[in-house]
């Protein structure tokens, strides 16, 4: 069980207790210790906060307008997103020029060109430099990375000097918006690495300083931040794996400690796969309550290349044709699992439709094709014969059909909570409300989907 469902449980443990007591409190806050020194989070700052969480749900008086099962969870959940980073230092809209550091193998290479496509998104000319000397390879796995998004690529192949490549890619590559230069990473903290990383820091005067760090390293990310920083004076920090660890918390929490700022996570491996780090957004999602706005600016991204509009995602009809182009803009958007853990509905969901591969989506593409605009528009018009005749015409079976019909009605089922989901309810006071976003996308008895 990882952390973002244990914390989930605990907080239903106070939602669904008949009897509100500090034995009720007492246990969920057990449930909270475990996940979190499960996670890697330094032990100090769970009893920390559990102290605290303790304190609120004993005070007398309370605030107005909320019961004290209300304002326990509350603050058991304020507490958790301050230890996760709290309302934080925002990643700056229009920086100048970016230097990445880190140890080797955290991701720097990557995290360089998913830079580099997020702030080209967002309207700025941005270019890349190859200041990794050290690593064979990384020259050109920059490039390749670079040249996936047309992104404007320096390195010079055979050079030493880190420095020199700086200089020169300064005076080849003016007139950008933003420069993100890579650097070396070595196994260890060394003396070679912060001598390169000094001459590096020096010839490009970079504005920002970002330590790269994985998921995985738990509470030892307090330590790299703080060699880094004193070496070159890191302010900001983008956690990689943060999908594939269950030590996100740890790295998170000791950056806060560390007073570093995370400013992005990287959540995969596509150059799409990098998010602004919104503490309260991100318990949300691992907890399974959802984290809405990260699927619009997801869906937003991808209209100048899809025929999909998150508007349309929205409106209250949703048939086969918008499943259709739904299906063909998911490899933009990410797997069906990101999406519905973004939606809060992860655990709703059957696990096959999570796990949907390509193959699939393209076997429902060619059935699709075999519908008429009245099949699309209106699924329930479905009958046996209309199968048997789409099956035929598609080369595929019954079977494949139904499945299709299927996988649309259970995505249907999503996108209508999607669409009655009111951001209001998401926030009380600061907060979020966890009665109501459980209450929400609570397990409902599923209704069956029958044809005629």
């Amino acid at each position: 069980m990882g952390l973002g469902e244990t914390l989930r449980n605990a907080m239903e443990s106070l939602r669904k207790a008949t009897v509100f007591d500090k034995a009720v409190i007492k246990e969920a806050v057990k449930e909270i210790q475990r996940a979190l020194i499960a996670a890697d989070v330094e032990v100090k700052l769970v009893l920390e906060l559990s102290k605290k969480i303790e304190k609120e749900a004993t005070r007398e008086k309370l605030p107005s307008g909320l019961s004290r099962r209300e304002h326990v969870i509350k603050a058991a959940y304020d507490s958790l997103v301050e230890l996760l980073g709290g309302l934080g230092k925002k990643a700056p809209e229009k920086p100048k020029r970016i230097l990445l550091v880190g140890l080797f193998g955290a991701g720097k290479t990557t995290s360089v060109a998913k830079l580099a496509k997020y702030y080209m998104k967002r309207g700025m000319k941005a270019g890349v430099i190859a200041a990794d000397t050290y690593r064979p390879a990384a020259i050109e796995q920059l490039e390749q990375l670079s040249g996936k998004v047309k992104i404007p690529f320096f390195g010079i192949r055979g050079e030493k000097k880190a420095a020199k490549v700086i200089e020169k890619a300064l005076r080849e590559m003016r007139g950008f918006d933003v420069l993100i230069a890579d650097s070396a990473g070595r196994n260890a903290f060394d003396k070679d690495l912060v001598k390169e990383i000094k001459e590096i820091n020096k010839a490009l005067k970079p504005d920002e300083k970002w330590l790269v760090i994985g998921a995985d390293i738990g509470q030892l990310a307090k330590k790299q931040a703080e060699a880094f920083h004193k070496a070159v004076g890191v302010n900001g920090v983008i956690i990689t794996r943060i999908d594939g660890s269950a030590k996100g918390g740890g790295a998170l929490s000791a950056c806060r400690v560390a007073n570093c700022p995370v400013y992005f996570l990287g959540t995969g491996e596509k150059l799409d796969d990098l998010q602004l780090f919104d503490a309260q957004r991100y318990l949300s999602r691992i907890m399974g309550y959802g984290d809405l706005q990260a699927l619009l600016e997801k869906a937003k991204e991808i209209t100048a290349e899809e025929e999909l509009s998150p508007e349309e995602l929205l409106k209250g009809e949703f048939n086969l044709d918008v499943f259709y182009k739904q299906l063909r803009a998911t490899r933009k958007m990410g797997p069906l699992t990101k999406v519905a853990e973004m939606l809060g509905l992860k655990m709703q969901l059957p696990k096959e439709m999570l796990e949907m591969t390509e193959e699939k989506l393209d076997s429902f593409k060619v059935i699709m094709d075999s519908m008429t605009k009245e099949e699309k528009l209106n699924p329930d018009v479905m009958s046996r014969s209309r199968i048997q005749r789409i099956a035929k015409g598609s080369g595929t079976s019954e079977k494949q059909v139904r499945e299709l019909l299927k996988a649309y009605k259970q995505m249907d089922s999503v996108f209508r909570k999607f669409r009655k989901l009111d951001e209001k309810a998401l926030q009380k006071k600061g907060g979020l409300d966890m009665q109501k976003l459980a209450q929400m996308f609570g397990r409902k008895k599923k209704k069956k989907f029958k044809i005629r």
